[in-house]
């Protein structure tokens, strides 16, 4: 197995592991914890997580990208990251009384007190992560992510049981953190640096000032809206519009985050070895769509059983926005390693620019778009999604001469396999109430349905991910049918 495919395979187990973790806590705590309690955590967690992309500033994916890595640079990235995470520490402690104050919840000040302690300690793991990860290491990082996870998951479940509502969830994850940097700490194979270096900054600052922009915007097109509906609205609305984000958005990086820590190494690499890096960057998107797009749709269709299932009918309301931001997220996975595409040549302010419009534009449209409701916030996600598609192509063939014809047509395939799940499932529908109160019936129908509809469809297109497939399950001697 190649390097590639072996980090691929490690990166998988690890950020699939966390996130099936991730998702048996969401599970547990919408049923132990009220739509309220979770919506006061949830506007606490979306500001934080704002100034959490600046924390880094980038620092572990300059160490990846750079081609000459002494310590000296190691080590002026983790003063870097220092410098600037504590600071943010200390800026998220002193936000939380004006935070109370706009929302009106005096919880607040503590919860934000809670979060910020993680600000402090995250500068030594982050660097640790990238060294790894440049050297396509996942295999230990597997290892630190997976059972941090798992005690962040009893934490969280402990102190729920003990009384602490929604303050369990902010001591759920300084647990997760906590426990992670002692794993570092204590265990050899990881190359852990704790001196840092506070001179020279300005190379790694200037990379990572529009790294760590481009993360805010991108990530913060995911949590305005509960921000916004905080302000405008109820912590209950927050809750369900978070919730129905929260489960596609869970979908589409449950699939992309094991491929997409390798992307920028990968990327990278080939840039080094002088490669052509949009072929590479269109077959990197071909396999993911072929994966990310049906899963969606399939979610899209039978939001409401899904919803129900995995969360309770208290949370019927989300399901109807379910619905279409899944579809956006289809949109938007179209170009999913776009911003690594640029960071591997060296167009970070392009990438920086790019985002900042994407969400000036979604702040607009759901300031605009509230009073109507909160399924016309999810509808103006899908203008986002074709806005976003149409700018980066754009941008893509301007700076890196992508051949958009031939992208496009390389991902024909994979919106043919799209419609034929998406159709299946309405199919299902006519046979299984997606309306019953028994929500594992039309689940249980799609997931004993879908899986072969999806490999006959990739066979049927010969996508070039089934041979995939065949690899990491040791079936090679298939790969000359799959051909």
């Amino acid at each position: 197995m190649s390097k590639v495919r072996r980090a691929v395979v490690f990166s998988s187990l690890a950020q699939y592991g966390q996130r099936l973790i991730g998702l048996a806590s969401t599970m547990l705590i919408a049923r132990l914890l009220t739509p309220d309690e979770i919506g006061t955590f949830t506007i606490a967690s979306a500001v934080v997580l704002i100034l959490s992309e600046f924390k880094l500033m980038g620092a572990g994916a300059y160490l990846i990208r750079e081609k000459e890595l002494t310590e000296e640079k190691i080590r002026r990235a983790l003063g870097l990251t220092v410098m600037i995470a504590w600071g943010l520490g200390l800026l998220v402690v002193l936000i939380g009384p004006f935070a109370a104050n706009y929302y009106g919840i005096r919880s607040l000040v503590l919860i934000f007190a809670v979060l910020a302690i993680p600000f402090f300690l995250t500068p030594f793991m982050s660097i640790t992560m990238a060294l790894l990860a440049r050297e396509f290491n996942f295999k230990s990082v597997l290892k630190a992510r997976l059972l941090s996870s798992l005690v962040s998951l009893a934490a969280t479940i402990l102190f729920i049981l003990a009384g602490f509502s929604y303050y369990s969830l902010a001591l759920g994850q300084l647990t997760r953190v906590v426990t992670q940097l002692c794993l570092i700490a204590l265990l050899k194979e990881f190359p852990i640096y704790w001196r840092p270096v506070f001179y020279r900054l300005g190379e790694i600052a200037g990379f990572g000032i529009y790294n760590s922009l481009t993360n805010l915007f991108k990530n913060a097109v995911k949590v305005l809206p509960d921000m916004v509906i905080g302000k405008l609205g109820t912590t209950t609305q927050v809750a369900m519009f978070s919730r129905g984000l929260g489960f596609v958005d869970f979908l589409s990086g449950s699939l992309q985050m094991g491929v997409s820590p390798v992307v920028l190494p990968y990327l990278s690499e080939a840039r080094r070895a002088g490669q052509n890096l949009t072929e590479a960057y269109t077959r990197a998107t071909v396999m993911i769509c072929a994966l990310v797009w049906p899963v969606l749709a399939v979610a899209s269709v039978a939001s409401l059983p899904v919803i129900r299932l995995f969360f309770g009918d208290q949370w019927d309301a989300a399901a109807p926005l379910t619905s279409v931001l899944a579809i956006w997220l289809i949109l938007r996975a179209t170009h999913h390693f776009a911003n690594n595409l640029l960071i591997a040549t060296g167009n970070e302010r392009l990438m920086t620019v790019k985002e900042a419009l994407l969400f000036c534009t979604i702040f607009v449209l759901i300031v605009v778009a509230f009073p109507y409701g909160l399924q016309a916030v999810a509808n103006v996600f899908l203008i986002l999604g074709f806005l976003e598609i149409t700018v980066v192509t754009w941008l893509l063939r301007s700076r890196l001469d992508l051949k958009i014809i031939t992208f496009y047509r390389a991902l024909l395939p994979n919106f043919l396999i799209t419609v034929i799940c998406a159709l299946t499932t309405v199919l299902i529908s006519q046979y299984v109430d997606f309306g019953d109160n028994n929500a594992w019936k039309p689940v249980g129908a799609i997931i004993i349905c879908l899986p072969p509809v999806w490999l006959i469809s990739l066979a049927l297109f010969r996508h070039p991910l089934l041979r995939e497939i065949f690899r990491v399950a040791g079936l090679e001697h298939l790969l000359r049918w799959a051909k």
